[in-house]
């Protein structure tokens, strides 16, 4: 047995572990416990670096560690030759955490405030760093957002970032990372201003034959896809206010928007007969950016019909409104039809043949399936409309984990072609009040402000159970029909200022409080009720007498 080295136990090893554990605790506790108190007492000295320091090195996501480390600096007068080195030592420290943790979210922010204090920055040091750690780790999105931010700073051309986002992108079509830096070199560099596509036409043809390239080479990576997404996605400015329709009253007018916008500060202002009118503009709710907003008059018009012009300003921007007869009301509406104008529709077509036959290859690739989806929907959603609905019920059967999002984005696409189908039908001077939406298996109301002005609405026969806040917009809708949404509860509905007939028949209600809040918020005429789990109780209960006397409920 002489001379043999002693193995230690299982037991004995765990027992060795939990030691060394305990020591480290309680030296880490004591570290802590100085640290804090020389910063409650103002020390700011070489020592309280050094103890911060040795903590960083072992966990460099002690975020308040390093925020001491920025009050040092901060609360001492040095020269500028000893700060530098101070910095330059923290530039040190950060680089060898970021050896340990090179996704250190608080490391690469403290890399950044000392870049910015840096009396001298390096900034090729900076991009070579940078470069160093992509070639280790390319997915390392903290670097590319650090990167990006160098790059800024030594004023790289963002053509050499673009290709530098190719080459990575050569090296590996799985690098989603590069492919997002990509697309916002890319919108620097051919920002489009039509706001239909991310970026100008001629170079989004380029891109959709790179990235197809990509999608083929590795059809089950989700990287090129996402890429290929954004691409296809119709794109507008947050900035870019764009008034869709208007109606003018005798008391109100009602503007609705395509992107939310604010409405105070003289925003939005109305001009009859060229003079501006004393309009109180209000949201739903009070919000401060909204896509509907109702304009109060302090004083009622008289004689629509006589009144020679009226239009709407908006951020410097005119839009009139033309009298309509029909409906003794003046109206604005835009052009816009949901669908937008290709100018590369022979290549969209193109795609779309190719990922048909990479579909015959692999059936159950959802990728493919969903790309073919937008470019039909970018070609012709119309045309298309019947065979986008069954693709996205294959990918609910073949993706049954994101059926949830299918069942949403075919209700969204659903929506769309009926209010388009709707629209072509209306003259120039008309908005139709009413519309019949029953028996679709809707999940959701996408872009609802489309619905500000129906006075009559039919869901009857859907799945809205989750979605009733929703109805916000419906704020001009007096008859309503929810009956058979699987709905339970009512906690979300909205208030609906001139609401009269509502129905929630054969649904799965049984709160009786819900119902009384609900009546209670609504001048109600007529409440449908019927097969709900609630009835009885409701047909009984005197408190719905005493709040709506005049209510009748069925």
């Amino acid at each position: 047995m002489h001379g043999r080295i002693k193995v230690r136990t299982t037991a004995e090893q765990e027992e060795l572990k939990k030691k060394e554990r305990a020591k480290k605790v309680v030296l880490y506790k004591t570290a802590i416990t100085q640290i804090f108190q020389k910063r409650k007492d103002h020390i700011w000295d070489n020592e309280l670096l050094l103890l911060t320091e040795k903590i960083l090195l072992q966990n460099s996501d002690v975020y308040t560690l390093w925020n001491i480390r920025r009050e040092v600096f901060q609360n001492n007068n040095w020269n500028e030759d000893d700060y530098t080195n101070i910095l330059q030592k923290e530039l040190t420290l950060t680089e060898n955490c970021l050896r340990n943790n090179p996704k250190s979210y608080s490391v690469w922010h403290q890399r950044w405030w000392v870049m910015e204090h840096m009396p001298k920055p390096d900034w090729q040091n900076e991009l070579t760093l940078c470069t160093k750690c992509l070639n280790i780790d390319e997915r390392n999105f903290h670097c590319w957002d650090y990167r990006q931010y160098v790059v800024e700073k030594a004023g790289i051309p963002d053509h050499a970032e673009y290709e530098y986002s190719t080459t990575k992108i050569l090296n590996n079509f799985s690098n989603y990372s590069s492919w997002h830096y990509r697309s916002k070199v890319l919108t620097k560099l051919f920002y489009n201003d039509s706001k239909e596509i991310p970026i100008v036409q001629e170079k989004q043809k380029e891109e959709l034959e790179f990235v197809m390239n990509a999608t083929f080479t590795d059809p089950n990576d989700s990287s090129a896809w996402f890429y290929q997404r954004w691409l296809l996605d119709n794109y507008k400015s947050k900035s870019q206010s764009i008034l869709w329709r208007s109606r003018l009253t005798k008391d109100m007018v009602i503007v609705v928007f395509d992107n939310e916008i604010p409405g105070q500060s003289g925003n939005i202002s109305l001009f009859v007969n060229n003079n501006k009118i004393d309009t109180q503009w209000e949201s739903y709710r009070g919000k401060k950016f909204s896509r509907i907003w109702t304009g109060i008059f302090n004083t009622s018009l008289q004689c629509l019909s006589e009144i020679q012009n009226v239009y709407i300003n908006i951020e410097n921007q005119n839009y009139s409104l033309q009298y309509s007869h029909e409906e003794s009301t003046w109206i604005y509406k835009s052009n816009s039809l949901l669908t937008n104008e290709n100018h590369n529709e022979e290549q969209l077509n193109e795609q779309l043949e190719s990922y048909k036959q990479l579909t015959k290859m692999e059936p159950n690739n959802k990728w493919a399936i969903l790309i073919g989806i937008f470019l039909m929907r970018k070609i012709n959603f119309i045309h298309f409309h019947d065979i986008i609905l069954e693709d996205l019920n294959v990918l609910s059967n073949i993706d049954y984990l994101r059926t949830n999002y299918y069942k949403d984005l075919r209700s969204k696409y659903l929506l769309e072609y009926k209010l388009h189908k709707m629209w072509e039908q209306e003259s120039n001077l008309e908005i139709q009040s009413k519309i019949d939406l029953s028996a679709l298996n809707l999940t959701t109301l996408h872009n609802n402000q489309y619905f500000t002005f129906f006075e009559e609405v039919n869901l009857s026969a859907n799945d809205l159970g989750r979605s009733l806040n929703q109805l916000s917009s419906f704020q001009c809708c007096t008859k309503l029909s929810l009956s058979s949404n699987q709905i339970k509860s009512l906690k979300s509905f909205p208030t609906l200022n001139n609401l009269e007939f509502l129905s929630l028949r054969n649904n799965n209600l049984s709160d009786i409080n819900e119902i009384l809040d609900l009546i209670k918020r609504h001048n109600l005429m007529k409440l449908d009720l019927r097969d709900n789990p609630i009835y009885d109780l409701c047909k009984n209960d005197g408190r719905i007498t005493n709040i709506a006397p005049n209510l009748e409920l069925l």
